[in-house]
């Protein structure tokens, strides 16, 4: 996985900056900068499921599914969003506001010209349509 090696370097490295960049102030990031810290920390708690439920995935299966893909696909998203939550915690609230418009607009532009969005819209409807068809089975105390 690709992805992994970038963030699990990055991300570590931006910790140990902002460990060393709060070193003498009273403060810590999270009282300074606590949307940016919680965001930080939603993003990889799900980034670690969605590389977990990935390498699953890739280790079961011997051809890339829409499932794999998914998973792919939610730990590249979670996993930039922390290393963006991170780098905007050194700039001021407004470039840092500026850099989450961007990369909100970069992950947007990336959705649309996916090919492999149509794979993973796919496997979504598949899973819907399958409730949504063993739940009419059932008799209506049931479901």
């Amino acid at each position: 996985m690709p992805y992994h090696a970038v963030f699990g370097f990055l991300i570590p490295l931006l910790v140990g900056i902002l460990e060393v960049n709060s070193q003498g102030t009273n403060k810590s990031s999270f009282e300074t900068h606590p949307a940016n810290m919680w965001a930080f920390l939603s993003a990889t708690f799900i980034y670690c499921f969605a590389f977990a439920a990935d390498m699953k995935s890739q280790l079961h299966s011997s051809t890339t599914t829409g499932q794999s893909k998914l998973s792919s696909l939610t730990a590249v998203v979670s996993g930039s969003l922390s290393s963006v939550s991170l780098v905007s915690v050194f700039l001021s609230r407004l470039l840092g506001r500026l850099l989450f418009i961007i990369w909100a607009l970069v992950i947007v532009m990336f959705f649309l010209s996916s090919y492999e969005m149509k794979t993973i819209f796919r496997v979504l409807c598949t899973r819907i349509k399958f409730k949504r068809s063993t739940s009419m089975d059932l008799p209506p105390l049931l479901v």
